[in-house]
C-alpha cells in the first residue's frame, strides 16, 4: 500500500512541476512575442512613388522609395524589415529584378501593356507595396 501511496506522490510532483513549467514558458512566450510586434509597430513601412517614360521601345522607370534600401548582397537571404528588390512585371508576368532607383527595360514589343512594380523582402515576398500602369508602344 506504501509504494502505491508514493508513486501517487510521484505522479502527483511530476504532474505539478510541468503545470509550473508550463506556466512559466508560456508566460516568457507571450512576452516575447508582445515585444517583438511593438518593435515591428514602431518600424515605418516602405513607400513607393515610380516615374516613368517611354523613349520608342524603351521603358525608363524613376524609383522614389522610402524607409527602403535595395540590397542586391542580401537576396535570398534573412528579410531585414526595409530591405530588399523589386520586381518587375510586363502583362503579368515577372521580367525582372530591380536593385537600384533607375531602371530601364528595353526593346518592349508593340502594342499596350500593363506594368507593376513591386517592393519585395530579401526572401522575394511582397511587402505589399506596389504600383499598376498602362504603357502603349507605337510601332
Amino acid at each position: 500500500m506504501k509504494s502505491k501511496r508514493l508513486i501517487f506522490r510521484l505522479f502527483l510532483l511530476i504532474a505539478i512541476a510541468a503545470v509550473v513549467e508550463w506556466f512559466v514558458y508560456s508566460k516568457d512566450d507571450t512576452h516575447t512575442n508582445v515585444a517583438v510586434e511593438q518593435a515591428e509597430a514602431h518600424q515605418e513601412a516602405p513607400t513607393l512613388k515610380v516615374a516613368h517614360s517611354l523613349e520608342q521601345g524603351d521603358l525608363q522607370l524613376k524609383l522614389a522609395v522610402t524607409n527602403f534600401n535595395f540590397s542586391l548582397e542580401n537576396m535570398g537571404k534573412e528579410n531585414k524589415h526595409g530591405e530588399g528588390h523589386v520586381h518587375l512585371y510586363l502583362d503579368g508576368k515577372k521580367i525582372a529584378k530591380v536593385f537600384e532607383p533607375s531602371y530601364v527595360l528595353k526593346d518592349i514589343p508593340s502594342g499596350k501593356h500593363e506594368i507593376t512594380v513591386e517592393l519585395a523582402h530579401n526572401n522575394h515576398e511582397s511587402y505589399g507595396v506596389s504600383e499598376r500602369f498602362s504603357i502603349e508602344v507605337k510601332p
